[in-house]
């Protein structure tokens, strides 16, 4: 049991560090499409996975996510402004970790920054509207960091 008490008493001051560094993120002001500069230019970005739960319903949708960006390049505070469905917004929010960030220079930026992408969620059916920029510019969602995920309707047979 000392021992239980012992590593909770340890851990504590590492939570409240976590804490503190949060609530500083909070006072940093968004930077609307941050990623869309040329600084940023060599930073491998890909579309996230198409959500096979909304793929069989014949869903399409979006999510907007914010995220902080730190001079390390840790995707600190992801969170979800807005999203038409829990399973884009779970895809948006895991894509954003799973970019290329380590692969980046040193020193692109002295201190965090907040910004926020836009994910697009469209099911390619065969008729080509997937590709036409129409698709993507009434959305419920915002952000002019647009990126594209494309998928295809899952259908079951018996």
């Amino acid at each position: 049991m000392n021992k239980y008490i012992i590593g909770l008493v340890g851990i504590l001051p590492l939570v409240g560090c976590k804490t503190t560094l949060t609530e500083q993120d909070q006072d940093i002001k968004l930077t609307e499409a941050e990623l869309l500069s040329e600084k940023w230019n060599n930073l491998e970005r890909f579309p996230p996975l198409y959500p096979i739960e909304d793929a069989r319903a014949g869903k399409e949708g979006c999510a907007s996510i914010e995220y902080v960006i730190t001079p390390d390049y840790e995707i600190k505070d992801i969170k979800v402004v807005s999203s038409t469905s829990r399973h884009f917004a779970k895809q948006a929010k895991l894509n954003v970790q799973k970019w290329k960030w380590s692969e980046l220079p040193e020193g692109l930026i002295q201190e965090p920054i907040k910004t926020n992408t836009q994910f697009q969620f469209c099911l390619e059916t065969g008729d080509g509207h997937c590709s036409e920029k129409k698709s993507f510019e009434n959305s419920q969602c915002e952000g002019e960091d647009l990126i594209k995920s494309i998928g295809y309707r899952i259908v079951r047979n018996g």
